[in-house]
């Protein structure tokens, strides 16, 4: 899977973060708008990274990748991300995702930030320009 990125989305709070990068800027704030059906049916490509805490010390925190290709989701356990100031690139099994985007210096702080936030516990987050 590739694609440009024109929207990065880094939600955090208590329960867990979410990071999802889009080819299109307008698909997570029109999606109540739109049916069930053309959500799925769309070709829009995008990466949804998902992690949520456990709610006790007996649980683990649970990591979930969605996309828009149904072969390319689930739930992820061993991983790396590749993070350029210019791109990211995702591998996980036999699974390669590479996503360019251009950011400001505030957009891909946030990133980054909610990259860490993402990995932290699993997972491997790599700065290679670092």
């Amino acid at each position: 899977m590739k694609f440009e990125c024109r929207k990065i989305s880094v939600f955090d709070d208590e329960f867990g973060c979410t990071v999802t990068l889009s080819e299109n800027e307008d698909k997570w704030s029109s999606v109540l708008d739109i049916k069930a059906v053309s959500v799925m049916a769309s070709v829009e490509q995008y990466v949804l990274l998902q992690r949520t805490f456990s709610e006790d010390e007996f649980e683990s925190d649970y990591y979930y990748i969605e996309t828009n290709d149904p072969e390319i989701s689930g739930e992820l356990t061993i991983f790396s991300i590749y993070l350029y100031r210019t791109h990211l690139s995702m591998t996980y099994g036999n699974e390669l995702i590479e996503i360019s985007f251009n950011v400001n210096d505030s957009e891909f702080e946030s990133l980054k930030k909610g990259l860490k936030k993402f990995t932290g516990g699993i997972g491997h987050l790599i700065f290679p320009e670092q």
